[in-house]
């Protein structure tokens, strides 16, 4: 993207909407100090140019009983496209799963997987990875303590 294409106030309304992403025109007028009207032209022109992907509500991993997580790497028993793809239909059937990247080195993919406890994610490796066809090694690493957990991307470089 061309970095002429955002100015300060487009940078502005981002920031803030990944701050509160329920903020209404009026709100974010008073944030970035335009008319409530100029926030909404401008909110929508960022929309139709793609730059909110969509705007979701982000739930409390604590009061949904999600007290245990883990970063899962995973090896594919083959990279051909039947495989990969048998994989990828697996892991978007997982509610467990809450990422699943693409990677260069050791590891094909790294997923990262919430539940409510060790035991269910045992269960969860048990009963829904490790039976996978598709899939040569599973290891994984449990999250002990999150220092920085955040949805906000950088918008220095737009």
């Amino acid at each position: 993207m061309n970095r002429d294409r955002l100015d300060i106030f487009d940078r502005k309304i981002l920031a803030a909407l990944q701050d509160c992403g329920d903020l209404g025109s009026t709100e974010l007028s008073a944030i970035v100090n335009l008319s409530p009207s100029q926030c909404s032209r401008r909110l929508q022109r960022l929309k139709q140019e793609n730059y909110l992907e969509r705007i979701v509500a982000l739930l409390s991993p604590k009061h949904l009983n999600l007290g245990f997580s883990a970063y899962v790497a995973v090896q594919l028993r083959s990279h051909g496209p039947e495989n990969e793809n048998a994989f990828l239909e697996r892991v978007a059937s997982l509610s467990e799963v809450t990422s699943c990247e693409s990677l260069t080195g050791e590891a094909d993919f790294m997923l990262r997987v919430s539940t409510r406890d060790l035991e269910s994610y045992n269960r969860f490796l048990s009963a829904k990875l490790r039976v996978a066809p598709e899939i040569d090694n599973v290891r994984s690493s449990i999250v002990l303590e999150s220092f920085k957990s955040t949805t906000a991307l950088s918008l220095d470089f737009c």
